[in-house]
């Protein structure tokens, strides 16, 4: 077991419509196969050797701990909640005489392990996403997501896509006061490469996300506090998590913040 505090919990959902391959269930039946979200997740996570649920003596270097995950496959053409991931994340090892620095968040990784499963059962047209973080946990990303920057620069520049961007916190937090700063850090550590422009009213829709997400016990409290309009020069589940870390590290470098928050992105496209 990871040593893991009751506030670290990471809950991530992917939103849109997924279209069953025809020959899912011929195959399922002739292979004894029951998969869902969870046994996918659990097999993709650990191909990747990014979590593991193999007991050993010595617990596995893992970037999340399993605890559930599910998702609506209702073929019925309308946008679902196709696959949520609630994960605990284990605390940074203790090195002697070594002060450990804070561990980036895992969503990229959480993110493709969701798609990847999703993507082995049909095809997927992705909407939305969104994620409980839980900010305390969360290590400063900057070098990073410059380093990935230019990396989303690499796209076809007639391909822009807008987005919505949404934040939830607690109401104590008075994150609306602190919109245009959270903006000014996002546009830093997107390098000019996300466009993003503050929304009023923050209660705009968000039609590429199904209520409700995943996590609402845990996001029990937290209410709509910012919305911006972004643009980027594509929409895949690379850019909602890129867009998804962008926004949790500014409002963590700019409040100070150590509860939880849920970040949304939806395609408006």
């Amino acid at each position: 077991m990871s040593d893991t505090d009751p506030g670290a919990t990471l809950i991530v959902g992917l939103h849109g419509v997924l279209d069953r391959h025809p020959w899912i269930d011929r195959v399922s039946s002739e292979f004894d196969l029951e998969e869902d979200v969870f046994s996918l997740a659990v097999k993709r996570a650990s191909a990747h050797a990014w979590s593991s649920t193999v007991l050993t003596d010595r617990p596995a270097d893992n970037l999340w701990d399993h605890n559930d995950a599910d998702g609506d496959w209702t073929q019925d053409g309308q946008v679902r909640q196709l696959a949520w991931l609630q994960s605990s994340l284990p605390r940074p090892s203790n090195t002697p005489g070594k002060r450990q620095r804070a561990r980036r968040l895992p969503l990229l990784p959480v993110v493709t392990v969701l798609s990847d499963a999703l993507r082995r059962v049909g095809t997927v047209r992705l909407t939305g996403t969104h994620a409980l973080v839980p900010l305390h946990r969360a290590g400063d990303a900057r070098i990073e997501l410059a380093e990935v920057a230019d990396w989303f620069a690499l796209a076809d520049p007639s391909g822009a896509a807008p987005l919505t961007v949404t934040v939830s916190a607690l109401p104590s937090a008075n994150l609306g006061a602190r919109a245009a700063d959270i903006r000014d850090a996002a546009l830093e550590r997107t390098y000019g490469h996300l466009g993003v422009e503050p929304l009023k009213p923050v209660t705009v829709e968000t039609p590429g996300l199904a209520q409700p997400l995943a996590g609402v016990v845990q996001a029990e409290g937290l209410r709509r506090a910012l919305a911006y309009r972004c643009e980027a020069r594509e929409w895949s589940t690379d850019v909602a998590a890129w867009a998804t870390e962008v926004f949790v590290d500014s409002v963590r470098a700019v409040t100070g913040l150590s509860g939880p928050i849920t970040v949304t992105v939806s395609s408006d496209a």
